[in-house]
């Protein structure tokens, strides 16, 4: 089992973890802070680690870990200052079931700073159900945009109401109004996501905006939310897109995550189709800075025709990835899995080995493999530890795919052992 999709509590990070003015409490023993923070310390800003630990020892197993976390709580709240602070509960708290709770509600009384608790035992659930909790959790965060109506004041009694009608001139405005999306699903520390964010605003070409990434996001940005048009949900957070449709009316949209033209592609006829919008000149854009960049590797990319690839990785990574290599490099797909779905990741390997795979695109875990079988890998998926990335590379829009490109190229070009003919 590899720890990050096998814990509940690791998820629940992963969905909390991008308020930058929240706090992470862990009340737990100290292995799940120091573990977690492991998994992020590549991609996180080192100077400002939001997230501590109430340490659960034997006298708290013995005698309760209430009044550590009173202590903790405190401490987070000096050290700090959120906006608001996430109790998360592992699996030693939830045995010695400490009334979490009471104290999240009591201390946000007394100090007036929000709390939201929530449990997240990995015995309990997996990576995927401690991210949709994490990010059900943050929908208890949410108010609704006020209407009209709860904005105008009460008619006195025999005050005839009238509709109100946009004034001329206006009813152009409201037509040309730029639609906003929130993006669900992208992880905290998951790879290149901060520059993701920034291309995938800039393959929307100023005709969509993005109103709250839960990525990389503030206390007010959760709030902001429920104003947007639509949500876009990379794989995760599915529960909290529902909540938000019966909640604020918001629809949703489930997609792969959009590597390459292919992906783009998905993405804008979503937004064409939702909002009538074009986005031709987008794409027309698009296929011209991507064969400028690539010209001068013609004769490696043909050699990525038929090459046989495996790749593992979170749902919609994994099927945008393998669509990409397949669709617009001619690789020959040879695995794909998709790691939320795996009961047992060993028996993936064991598919890889029997395979003719000859690159490998997966996460920091996958390396051991790859070094078994002499083959590149290229870390695409959570978690990434052994890699930083300190300038603008995305893996989507043009730019993102002339870096992926890049990038699978000097994996395969660094291999040990020549295989295949990318190497000839």
């Amino acid at each position: 089992m590899k720890a990050p999709f096998g814990c509940k509590l690791l998820g629940a990070q992963q969905a909390l973890g991008g308020i930058s003015d929240g706090v992470i409490l862990f009340h737990s023993v100290v292995g799940c802070n120091f573990g977690s923070m492991a998994f992020h310390f590549a991609s996180c800003d080192m100077t400002e680690v939001r997230q501590t630990c109430t340490v659960i020892s034997d006298n708290e197993v013995v005698f309760g870990g209430e009044h550590a976390l009173e202590k903790a709580l405190s401490s987070a709240g000096e050290l700090y200052h959120p906006s608001v602070i996430f109790i998360v509960t592992g699996c030693v708290s939830d045995i010695i079931q400490d009334d979490v709770k009471r104290i999240a509600a009591a201390f946000e009384r007394t100090h007036g700073r929000k709390v939201i608790a929530m449990e997240a035992a990995g015995y309990r659930g997996n990576f995927r159900v401690g991210y949709e909790a994490g990010m059900k959790a943050l929908g208890m965060l949410m108010e609704g945009p006020q209407t009209e109506k709860e904005m105008s004041p009460m008619p006195e009694k025999g005050q005839e109401t009238k509709k109100k009608v946009p004034e001329k001139g206006n009813e152009d405005a409201e037509k040309c109004k730029v639609p906003q999306v929130n993006i669900l699903g992208i992880g905290a520390d998951d790879p290149h996501h901060v520059f993701d964010l920034e291309a995938l605003e800039e393959l929307f070409g100023g005709k969509a905006r993005i109103c709250t990434a839960f990525s990389q996001t503030d206390l007010a940005g959760v709030r902001r939310a429920p104003g947007a048009d639509l949500n876009l949900v990379f794989g995760y957070g599915v529960e909290l897109a529902k909540d938000m449709e019966k909640r604020f009316g918001i629809p949703y949209v489930c997609l792969d995550y959009p590597y390459g033209l292919t992906g783009a592609r998905q993405l804008w006829k979503v937004l064409e189709t939702r909002f009538g919008l074009n986005f031709d000149a987008e794409e027309a854009a698009f296929q011209a800075r991507t064969a400028e960049g690539a010209k001068g590797i013609y004769s490696y990319l043909q050699a990525l025709y038929g090459l046989p690839a495996a790749v593992i990785g979170s749902g919609a990574r994994a099927a945008g990835l393998a669509r990409f290599l397949s669709a617009e490099l001619g690789m020959e797909i040879e695995v794909c899995a998709k790691r939320e779905a795996l009961q047992d990741i060993e028996e993936t390997y064991d598919e890889v080995r029997r395979s003719e795979t000859a690159f490998l695109f997966g996460s920091s875990f996958e390396q051991e493999l790859a070094d078994e079988l002499e083959i590149p890998l290229l870390r695409f998926d959570f978690p990434v530890f052994d890699r930083i990335c300190l300038t603008k590379r995305p893996y989507i829009g043009a730019e993102g795919t002339l870096c992926l490109l890049e990038d699978l190229f000097c994996e395969a070009f660094a291999a040990r052992t020549l295989k295949g003919a990318i190497y000839q």
